[in-house]
Parts: C-alpha cells; structure tokens; sequence
C-alpha cells in the first residue's frame, strides 16, 4: 500500500532562477548562487557549497534591477547541491517592500 503525501509547506513556492549573494556573520563579501524557489517563508539556494543546519545568513537577492535583503537560517542542506533558506527578517522596511513585489511578480507569472 502506498503512503499518501500531504504537503506540509505554509506557503506557495515559486519557481525562479534569480541570483543570490549569500552572507555568513558579519562579512562583507559573501558568494554566489542562483535561487531555484521563493515563498513568503523561504527559499531553496542553489549552490554547490551550502551552509550547515543552522547557519545564519544575510541574502542579497537581485533582479530586475531590484535588490532586496533578507535575514534567514539554513534549515536544509545539501551537499553538491543547495540549500534551503527559512527567512528569519528584512534589514530594512524597503527590503520587505521588494520582497512583496518581488513575491506579487512571481505568482501572477504563475498564473498566466
């Protein structure tokens, strides 16, 4: 007999390919990977070298001439592969602002 699968996930995902500088600590420089999915909670980061569970992070996400910064932890990690992002914040009022444009863009591509 099969199991059946329920998804457990708050919110919707979007599929995107959007760049990514992920920052560990306080570092000024962090490196690059390439966004694979977003949602209100979080987001799967492409890159061959992800972070270990728990690892706080500061993402820089650009597009379209957009730039928004959030706070996060590492929540899944896999190696050669990506990483999952939990969001944790925003640095600034107008980076949540983005990011709600950002998140509007996306599914009404979706459903287009």
């Amino acid at each position: 007999m099969m199991a059946e699968y329920t998804e457990k996930r708050r919110h919707v995902r979007y599929t995107c390919d959007i760049g990514v500088e992920i920052r560990t600590g306080n570092a000024g420089a962090g490196y690059w990977g390439t966004l694979a999915d977003i949602s209100s909670g979080g987001c799967y980061i492409n890159t061959f070298s992800p972070l270990p569970l728990g690892t706080s992070v500061v993402l820089l996400i650009k597009t379209s001439g957009t730039e928004v910064n959030a706070r996060g932890k590492v929540v899944s990690s896999h190696p050669g592969v990506g990483m999952g992002i939990e969001f944790q914040g925003f640095i600034a009022q107008h980076d949540e602002e983005q990011f709600n444009d950002l998140i509007g863009s996306l599914a009404r591509a979706a459903t287009a």
